[in-house]
This record gives structure tokens, sequence and C-alpha cells, in this order.
């Protein structure tokens, strides 16, 4: 999958609520692998989904319920196991 084409899926829970739609997708260029998945908030903050927990893709992203974390402390984590 591109990276274009994670833009604007609606996310849901395991649980079925509705999380937002991807804005952001953040990238370990090293390892060449996506980290995680950024949605947006009214107050526009950003939140991100740790890609581990991302349980499907497709029409929706499907996510694990109480993984979201800010992007700053995803690359934090990307960099500490390396």
């Amino acid at each position: 999958m591109r990276v274009s084409e994670y833009y604007d899926i609606p996310i849901y829970s395991d649980k079925g609520r509705y999380v937002g739609e991807v804005q952001d997708v953040v990238l370990d260029f090293d390892e060449g692998e996506v980290l995680g998945l950024g949605f947006g908030h009214k107050e526009g903050k950003v939140t991100t989904v740790p890609y581990d927990s991302v349980m499907a893709i497709g029409d929706i992203v499907l996510v694990s319920t109480g993984k979201a974390r800010t992007r700053k402390k995803i690359e934090k984590e990307a960099e500490s196991q390396e």
C-alpha cells in the first residue's frame, strides 16, 4: 500500500467506535516501515496509533483499543529500539 492511500481512511476501534480519519503517517526511513497512523482531534491535536496495534486495513482501519500515543512518543520508542 502506498503512503498516500492511507490518508482519509476512517479509523475504528475494535469496539466499533469511530476514532477519526488518517491524517498523518509516521515512517521509519532507515528501516523502511510504518511506525504509526495519526488522526486529528477538534482541538487540532494529532494522536498517533502505533502501527503494531493496527489489526486490519481496507475500507477502514481497525485498531486495538487503548494504544494511541503521541507521535513524539512513538518516534522515541523506535529510536530506543535501534
